[in-house]
């Protein structure tokens, strides 16, 4: 399956040559119009090009950081437990609740230390790319005790966000300008709600890997 620009860049080339053998054929030596046509033409192939050359170099470097990601996480001993998926132009770490926080709390645990010191390799070593980090919960109410500190999900998924932050740029010194933290609260969860297996799948924290817009 194409994408956008690859079909417009083979409706492109395709006009072009149309063009092209109209003005051969006609034998016509004042056609400005089609010649100015076909320049038009030549310069949003080469455009096309460029932005299809531009994608493929991004994704071969995708495809190196997530590489270099699983080697630094097996490094650490800690493959297992985190997910590194593709997708796009983007790479995501996906980190279990478990691994990261103590149940209810939001302070980063010895345990997933390893895991961001490995994402922080790549991070330093890409310094274009830059970095969300987004918050995840699962459907269950805030205890009353703690509705002071997150009235819903979506704060409690921001705090959680915003901790790995913290210590991405505080301790392991990142520039905090290549970073966002972002809360889905509840709201787009990767199993059912309905069990304790699927709620502990629910609540997670994701490192998305991105090229800075120029």
């Amino acid at each position: 399956m194409f994408d956008r620009k690859t079909l417009n860049l083979v409706r492109s080339i395709a006009l072009l040559g149309l063009l092209a053998s109209v003005l051969v054929l006609g034998g016509c030596s004042s056609c400005k119009d089609f010649e100015l046509q076909i320049d038009q033409l030549n310069a949003q192939v080469a455009a096309l090009q460029q932005d299809i050359a531009d994608r493929e170099a991004v994704i071969t470097e995708r495809d190196q950081i997530a590489e270099e990601l699983r080697g630094n996480l097996k490094d650490c001993q800690t493959e297992n437990a985190v997910l590194i998926e593709e997708s796009e132009e983007v790479v995501m770490i996906t980190i279990p609740d478990q691994l990261g926080f103590a149940s209810g709390q939001f302070m980063v645990l010895d345990t997933m230390v390893p895991v961001l010191q490995a994402i922080a390799s790549s991070v330093r070593d890409h310094p274009d790319w830059d970095v969300y980090v987004e918050g995840y919960t699962d459907d269950m109410k805030i205890s009353e005790e703690y509705q002071e500190y997150w009235p819903t999900n979506w704060e409690f998924g921001a705090f959680r966000a915003s901790a790995v932050v913290r210590y991405l740029t505080n301790d392991l010194g990142l520039d905090a300008e290549r970073f966002a933290a972002v809360s889905y609260g509840p709201f787009r969860p990767v199993a059912s709600n309905d069990t304790p297996e699927g709620r502990a799948q629910n609540r997670m924290v994701r490192v998305v890997m991105h090229k800075a817009e120029m």
